[in-house]
């Protein structure tokens, strides 16, 4: 398998389809078949979608919008962009329909792709007046079922309809795709990536061919000895409007492995076992889950099954421990791990379709214990760190050399310091060209030529990276103490029982938490107890439930030193989510808005007590 980077993208896409027309590149389900597409069918889908655009009216650096979940459609969707010249504006398909108007308008979107008749709903009414999108002039429905044609404006198109609207210019100007892809500058954008807007209003990061073209070529440089047979394939399910899966999407060009689609995430383990994948892009969210239905599951077997199972962990951890020490496991020990590998996780490891070398994590902090579990299940988790602002990864843990608890070494090209007040500062050709339209915000995260990431960390005797949290979410208590919200939050992740952890305590004189629970775990444990309740909102009220808490909060406050406990919790009676506007679309907290919406509880936490 020949790995491609070129200056630009779109020259590496070129040289991707050139080397390899045949080879099949992508899968996509349908009708419960999955089908196949090659780099030559993909490319030739790819320039007539692109004339389309260039025939409706597309310019060079105008803004073409996406709101789709992951498909094929949507990697189709973004090359024909960068075929016009134009600049992608990825949109994530759970954003409310207030968000979508704001960054239609924002980015000045001139065409915008709707996935279906779900996401046509959010926008129908911004469309009836045109003081509400100002700029959009066309809009195409990839997947128009269910739509009533009649009722729809003369602007909107369904894709068929479309992809055959530019075949006159393409029979005017055949070679006008390639030339375009060939003359682009590495300076020249290829997409405004909207940051998911933790404390205010999103802002467009204008990312680069250069700046993305130096993230794949230092990724193969530190991957490539590990990603070498022409079956490699991933399976694509995280969202292409987010940073890191902007990346995955791209990745496609230069390494030439087989991209499959994930159909949704409830089929998600369905696709694993189907698909076979040898590597996928995630965040730890998802490990999270799986996690926490790897435990359920075990906790369902028998006392002996349960025995086995912590036996084989005891084994993996003994066996791994040497292995990151750089030491030798003895015999006893690599034959015991074998036999737990073989017997007790070959179950679990392929229900990930057993062909996995690694996972790439980002966009949010990995629990050490997460990492170490799976590890031991023999799946390898990757963690790496970078924002929007860097074009997804600038740090890397690799297979032989990583750290638990670090985000990895800076990847080749980039460098890494420490200001005085411990912001990690970035110099790279990976970081962005600056916020689109806030030359004001752009210079203050640009300075001196390093990008300030507003994250807290350092870098050990070792060259790993280490983050301790976000400048801006660090709580600082009426006594002085400053206090790092996500180091406590992280410990708490791995336990099934809870589903998010938010720590409290800006100018107070101690720390509280908001607690969510799993709802199933919750229900689960309920049974056990033989605990009655009329709705959920009594059961989380019930002592039992409530002393249950307090046990995996006695456990976090055992290790932290006293200005860092948990003097008090609340239970929420419903989990925090997007819709609701609590997490972003990469399922980061919103602080800023959970704190104002559960001002008056945080409060009374506060209440009677010194």
């Amino acid at each position: 398998m020949s790995i491609i980077t070129r200056k630009t993208v779109g020259t590496t896409f070129l040289a991707r389809v050139q080397d390899d027309p045949q080879k099949v590149g992508f899968l996509y389900k349908k009708n419960s078949s999955w089908i196949s597409v090659t780099f030559l069918e993909f490319y030739n889908l790819t320039q007539d979608l692109s004339y389309a655009l260039m025939a409706s009216g597309v310019l060079p650096e105008d803004r073409v919008a996406i709101l789709s979940h992951t498909r094929l459609e949507w990697s189709l969707t973004d090359m024909a962009i960068l075929g016009a010249k134009a600049v992608t504006v990825p949109i994530y398909p759970s954003s409310t329909p207030q968000d979508i108007t704001y960054l239609l308008n924002d980015s000045e979107a001139k065409v915008l792709f709707v996935e279906d008749r779900a996401q046509w709903i959010k926008i129908q009414n911004s469309l009836k007046g045109s003081e509400k999108l100002a700029y959009l002039e066309k809009t195409v429905i990839i997947d128009p079922t269910s739509l009533d044609w009649s009722r729809l404006p003369e602007t909107v198109l369904s894709w068929n309809t479309f992809l055959e609207s530019g075949k006159s210019l393409k029979k005017k100007k055949p070679k006008l795709f390639d030339e375009n892809l060939k003359s682009a500058e590495p300076s020249d954008l290829i997409t405004i990536c909207y940051t998911s807007g933790t404390t205010g209003i999103p802002k467009g990061a204008m990312i680069s061919h250069e700046n993305m073209m130096s993230v794949l070529s230092d990724c193969a440089l530190v991957l490539a000895q590990y990603l070498t047979g022409r079956d490699e394939t991933v399976l694509s399910f995280l969202p292409f409007s987010h940073i890191l899966g902007k990346v995955e999407s791209m990745s496609i060009y230069t390494f030439g492995w087989k991209q499959a689609f994930n159909e949704h995430l409830d089929k998600l383990m369905t696709n694993f076992t189907e698909i076979r994948p040898t590597l996928v892009f995630a965040v730890p969210r998802i490990f999270e889950k799986a996690l926490a239905q790897i435990q359920a599951n075990v906790e369902k077997e028998s006392s002996a099954k349960k025995r086995l199972f912590v036996w084989a962990l005891k084994a993996g951890g003994v066996y791994f421990s040497k292995l990151n020490a750089g030491k030798k496991p003895s015999i006893a020990e690599r034959a015991q791990y074998l036999a737990a590998k073989t017997f007790i996780f070959r179950n679990i490891t392929q229900r990930f379709g057993g062909r996995l070398k690694f996972c790439i994590c980002g966009g949010a902090p990995l629990s050490s214990e997460i990492a170490e579990f799976f590890q031991t299940l023999g799946v390898s988790i990757l963690e790496g760190y970078g924002l929007t602002e860097t074009c997804a990864p600038v740090t890397l843990n690799t297979p032989h050399a990583y750290r638990f608890g670090t985000v990895g070494k800076p990847l080749p090209e980039v460098s890494i310091k420490s200001s005085a007040d411990g912001e990690l500062l970035v110099r790279s050709k990976k970081v962005f060209q600056g916020y689109f339209k806030i030359p004001d915000e752009t210079n203050q995260v640009l300075a001196d030529g390093w990008l300030h990431t507003g994250d807290v960390g350092f870098v050990d005797a070792e060259g790993y990276v280490h983050i301790t949290d976000r400048k801006k979410d660090l709580i600082i208590t009426s006594s002085g103490k400053n206090i790092a919200p996500q180091k406590l939050e992280n410990l708490v992740k791995s336990n099934n029982f809870i589903s998010h952890f938010v720590v409290c305590g800006e100018r107070r004189n101690y720390l509280t938490a908001l607690v969510t629970l799993n709802h199933e775990e919750a229900i689960q444990f309920a049974f056990q107890k033989q605990i009655l309740f009329s709705d959920y909102n009594e059961l989380i009220r019930h002592p039992k439930i409530i002393s249950q808490v307090q046990e995996i909060v006695d456990e976090l406050n055992q290790g932290l030193a006293s200005f860092e406990t948990i003097k008090r919790f609340l239970i929420l009676p419903s989990d925090f989510s997007v819709e609701n506007g609590e997490l972003t679309p990469s399922l980061k907290v919103r602080r800023r808005i959970i704190g104002e919406r559960y001002h008056g509880q945080i409060d009374n936490m506060y209440q009677n007590r010194g």
